[in-house]
């Protein structure tokens, strides 16, 4: 089974064009109020992986800008498929800085 997932990862990461010629998906969601249900369903990201995506984001208080990934050390395939399906709108702020 983890051979046939580890082919299945490969051949999507060989297929995902590099992150700045990903399609954005025409109805992409809100990596700010993403489920561990749509990196599983949408990005076909392992549940742990989801998790700690989802854990990140709650450390942080919420994702600025892609770079706030890097800590999760996501191959290009991944960002790839994550920056074609979701957005990150960022936080805003009341102090008007």
């Amino acid at each position: 089974m983890k051979s046939l997932f580890t082919a299945l990862a490969l051949t999507i990461v060989l297929a995902t064009p590099v992150l700045s010629d990903a399609e954005p998906s025409k109805n992409p969601f809100e990596l700010n109020n993403a489920t561990v249900e749509d990196l599983m369903t949408r990005c076909f990201f392992p549940q742990d992986l989801a998790e700690k995506v989802l854990d990140l984001r709650d450390s942080l208080g919420g994702f600025q800008s892609w770079d706030d990934l890097k800590e999760l050390n996501l191959d290009q395939g991944m960002m790839s498929i994550l920056a074609s399906e979701a957005t990150i709108s960022g936080i805003t702020t009341d102090c008007g800085c």
